[in-house]
């Protein structure tokens, strides 16, 4: 019986608060095994150098005394193989048996990929004791295959197929408010960001090591946020933005590259804008950071725990102000067919 079914559904929700075998870890070894490790996105338009800046990595670990042994970065790679293959130069010798690229071409490969990758880096970390890094290619990639992945469950065709028959659709419509009816296949947004984000990328924000995602660009008109005077964000699912801790912009303008930063979780001010043309991106952008840290703009791991946990130390009053509209706010159903 359905009612039946139910109850047992709810015995079930009630039997977990009688399971008290949780374990945990205290806060200094919780501390010594992630608060080190990275999330970041390095984003921006193509040939900005978005490859280029994860390729200094194994440069910058050799300069800090890693051995290759040590070292392992595992790439989850959507786009064109010669992206990577151009870029091998970078890398020096003894380290390049030591980055693995995992190809994919669809939802299932990327979460697969990403299941594999995450057991072979806690693996590296229990083995050497050094974290080691994964690399996701392309968010936006990442976003439309969890689209394509819906569409192809929910009406048995891929995204491009479903997505053709409806741009028909609309095209022998006379009217712009039938029009938008022919799209309400894509009203099950929130099965869409199941799949993208419970059931991929908010479990790699918690994985206890280095993680660097890429992005192209996106327009971004919301005057709250922080990419507003750029005009771009990061391409893909609206809140990736606020699933890292470090969310760094390269441009490519004429002969020169430069890399600025719009995110520095545990940091109480953002470096200026560095160019950074033939030179390692990635080991600048770490210098930079050991100099805010030596001139005590770094927040302690209490601090952030603390803000993450929305604890607030006292402050003097302040005058009262109309709270803005965050961008988190913003309804998700309003998308563009750029999103799509």
């Amino acid at each position: 019986m359905v009612t039946n079914k139910k109850e047992r559904i709810g015995d079930e929700g009630k039997s977990l608060w009688k399971d008290d075998s949780f374990e945990s870890t205290n806060l200094a070894d919780y501390s010594e095994e992630v608060a080190n490790t990275e999330k970041i996105i390095a984003y921006g338009e193509s040939n900005s150098g978005k490859s280029t800046f994860y390729f200094g990595i194994p440069s910058y670990e050799k300069s800090q005394g890693i051995k290759p042994e040590k070292f392992m970065m595992c790439i989850i790679f959507p786009d064109r193989p010669t992206g990577l293959t151009k870029l091998i130069g970078m890398v020096p010798k003894e380290y390049r048996d030591r980055i693995f690229v995992y190809p994919i071409d669809k939802y299932e490969d990327l979460v697969r990929a990403t299941a594999t990758v995450e057991k072979r880096l806690l693996e590296h970390y229990k083995k050497t004791g050094h974290h080691g890094w994964m690399v996701v290619e392309l968010l936006e990639e990442s976003w439309k295959a969890s689209q394509d992945y819906y569409s192809r469950l929910a009406y048995g065709e891929n995204l491009g197929e479903y997505f053709a028959q409806k741009r028909a659709e609309v095209k022998a419509m006379k009217n712009d408010d039938s029009a938008y009816r022919a799209l309400t296949g894509w009203g099950d947004w929130s099965v869409i960001k199941f799949f993208h984000n419970f059931n991929w990328i908010d479990k790699i924000k918690r994985m206890p090591f280095n993680v660097l995602f890429t992005s192209e660009i996106k327009e971004e008109g919301n005057k709250d946020s922080i990419f507003y005077d750029l005009g771009y964000r990061p391409a893909g699912e609206k809140d990736n933005m606020h699933r890292v801790d470090t969310i760094i912009h390269l441009s490519h303008r004429r002969d020169e590259f430069i890399m600025q930063p719009f995110k520095l979780t545990g940091f109480t001010k953002l470096y200026k804008p560095e160019k950074i043309t033939n030179t390692n991106a990635y080991a600048l952008h770490r210098r930079n950071l050991e100099k805010m840290e030596k001139s005590g703009l770094k927040t302690s791991v209490f601090e952030e725990l603390e803000t993450a946990a929305d604890i607030k130390p006292p402050q003097k009053p302040k005058q009262k102000s109309q709270p803005k509209k965050t961008e988190s706010s913003e309804e998700d159903e309003d998308f563009d067919l750029d999103d799509i």
